[in-house]
């Protein structure tokens, strides 16, 4: 996904600069080919519908289906529009993924690029996702030694599958509500409506951004005090994946916060029992 530079913007709709013909994939390199909408959707499309067979069979309890905050939240908005999903024979859970699914089909008519996916693109994404996750594994490691107790938590009643199927849920939705939303939104407000320069525009957008992220997390201890070790990281967390959306697009943002939800969650959790 383009981001915006110098007189452009930074919306879902951008890329490595607009022509008046249709662009290919082999007048790109891979860097501009992995923020093109079809490449973002090849590699997003598979964690929504994870996701969705993870609400079906992994996240259902007595209380109803687990979720995160920020699905969640995209559901109401399209409940208080009234859109129900029953009227599209969709799962009551699914217009969110719908919708990035359809914003990322929208931004690739409007870009009028061949209508052809570059699969070596999307694995080199794939692994750019997974190196990318290592420098927050690492800090996740430094900030829980400096500030205890362990970080991770609230997953430990559901299987290897549930805790993959949220993990994979906050990836893309968080990753949507506060990079492409928040930051796009903000970056409009600062360089159309108040004339900052893009630097400025981008860098406190994305800093607004992680406050928020920060802010969406819980972050109180059991004695009701502030968690110094979660208000650090997840700042920087939040200011990592920001200059990722920024630099590298909204598909390697979401892939490499899936990625690392699972690496902590899964891979590096302690064995129960």
């Amino acid at each position: 996904m383009g981001q915006r530079k110098a007189a452009r913007r930074v919306s879902p709709h951008t890329g490595s600069g607009q022509s008046s013909g249709r662009s290919t994939k082999s007048d790109t390199g891979y860097f501009e080919r992995s923020k093109q909408p079809l490449e973002i959707l090849a590699l997003v499309a598979p964690l929504i519908v994870l996701y969705e067979v993870g609400l079906v069979f992994a996240l259902r309890t007595s209380g109803g289906t687990l979720t995160n905050s920020a699905h969640e939240g995209l559901l109401r908005i399209f409940t208080s529009f009234g859109i129900d999903a029953g009227r599209f024979s969709l799962p009551a859970l699914a217009l969110p993924g719908v919708g990035v699914i359809v914003v990322l089909l929208v931004w690739q008519v409007l870009s009028r690029r061949a209508w052809s996916v570059h699969l070596p693109t999307v694995g080199g994404m794939i692994i750019e996702c997974i190196l990318f996750s290592l420098p927050l594994l690492v800090a996740a490691q430094v900030i829980t030694r400096i500030f205890p107790p362990a970080l991770v938590g609230g997953m430990d009643g559901l299987g290897t599958f549930g805790k993959v199927a949220m993990s994979v849920g906050a990836g893309v939705y968080e990753e949507l509500v506060f990079r492409m939303v928040v930051i796009a939104l903000l970056h409009t407000i600062f360089v159309d409506l108040l004339r900052w320069k893009e630097s400025w525009a981008l860098g406190v957008s994305v800093a607004i951004a992680a406050a928020l992220f920060t802010l969406y997390h819980p972050l109180r201890l059991p004695s009701g005090g502030i968690d110094l070790r979660r208000v650090v990281f997840f700042l920087a967390a939040g200011s990592a994946f920001g200059v990722l959306y920024v630099v590298r697009g909204f598909g390697i943002a979401v892939g490499t916060h899936a990625w690392y939800d699972i690496a902590v969650v899964v891979l590096l959790a302690p064995p129960e029992g």
